[in-house]
Parts: C-alpha cells; structure tokens; sequence
C-alpha cells in the first residue's frame, strides 16, 4: 500500500509506504522508536517503508541463518560483535535501514567499546542478513551498496545466496566473503534443515558438519 505523506507525522500502524518524506520527518521517527524492535524503517531519499512486524517464519530464518554464521565464525576463530537490528542513517545520502541481522567483522576495531554508532562516522556492518519480504515493494540491495557493507547474505524462495560487494554493485558469490568454508548452497541446506530439525540434532549436524570443514579447508 502506498500513500502520500501529509505535513503532520505519520501514525505507525500498519506495513505501508509513504512518498515525500524529509530527512527530519524520518530523523524523528527514527528517534520516537529508538527503543523498540518495532516498527523498522526503511528509508530512501524520501520514501519510507514502515514493517511493523514479521512472520514467525521470517524471525526464525534470521536468527537460525545468524546463529549458523556464529558457530562456524567461533569455529574458524573469526572475531565479530552482534548489531542485529541497529539503525544505520546518513543524511549525505539520504538513506536509513534497520537489517533483519547484522555483524561487525573486519571492521570490527573501529568499534571496540562503544555502546553506540554514529553511522555518519562510522563504519557500516561487515555482513548484513536479509531474509526476503516478498510483499515488499521496496528493495534495500541498493541502500546497502550506498553504505558500503561488504557483504549480504539473502535468503529468497528457499534459497540464500551471497553478495559481495564490488567497485559499488553486489556481485553474487558462491563463497562466503567473511567465512570461506561455507558455500551459498550449504548455507541453504542448513537453513531449511534448521525448519524440520530440533534445535539440539540442528547444532549436531552443523558441528560435524564444521569439523570436516576445517580439515578440507586447511589441506
């Protein structure tokens, strides 16, 4: 659904996007909702796109497929720090998002210590998460690319695929930039394997999994 924005500021209450919204309409909104996980928005030299939730389906993918990046990543000894779902806005751009799950990774130095980001200043997440919101008419890809992150992983029709990030564009990749054991196909297999499996037998197949991993990698 879209609709034009008026001058006062807009009710919070239902996935939509607005059309003609300022940088500080957007600012102000941002700052209403500082605190809660909902609503997230989406922001795009003045188009803004509210989600005021999500599926139990779309949570559960995101943090299985995050969890899947953190064990290999402690595994293969890759130091990162959690940013889930922080928000990231630069006026010189003039695009804002809050992504499903995010980390610090190679960046992860100019971050040490702070309890908090100016994304105006600093650097944006290294590897972003994005499980794919088919009704969404919005795309975030390029609102990525403009920040800089290095790397997508994109979860899609059953399928995830990796980006890298190359001279601006998002180049599909078959092997994880920040983990280069994993490959776009296996991420898939464990993310639905994740869907049908307990929790415990899920982490089981995945330590094996790794294990195996590590010697092939090091030969």
């Amino acid at each position: 659904m879209a609709a034009v924005l008026e001058l006062s500021k807009p009710k919070l209450t239902k996935n939509e996007v607005l059309y003609g919204v300022s940088w500080e309409m957007y600012d102000e909104l941002v700052a209403d909702n500082r605190n809660s996980q909902f609503p997230r928005l989406t922001y795009d030299s003045g188009i803004l796109e509210i989600t005021m939730s999500n599926s139990l389906q779309h949570e559960e993918d995101s943090r299985n497929l995050a969890a899947l990046f953190e064990q290999i990543a402690v595994e293969l000894e890759v130091n990162f720090r959690r940013s889930g779902s922080t928000t990231f806005r630069r006026k010189n751009i003039s695009k804002g998002f809050e992504p499903d799950s995010c980390f610090y990774i190679q960046s992860l130095e100019k971050i040490v210590g702070k309890e908090d980001l100016n994304s105006e200043v600093d650097p944006p997440p290294d590897l972003i998460i994005e499980i794919n919101k088919t009704s969404s008419p919005r795309q975030r890809m390029p609102i990525f690319a403009a920040f800089g992150v290095a790397e997508v992983w994109r979860f899609t029709k059953k399928q995830v695929k990796f980006y890298v990030l190359r001279e601006g564009v998002y180049l599909e990749a078959k092997m994880s930039l920040a983990l280069p054991i994993l490959a776009s196909e296996q991420a898939t297999d464990f993310l639905l394997d994740a869907r049908t499996m307990s929790s415990t037998a899920w982490a089981k197949l995945l330590r094996n999994w790794i294990a195996s991993a590590k010697i092939d990698w090091v030969k």
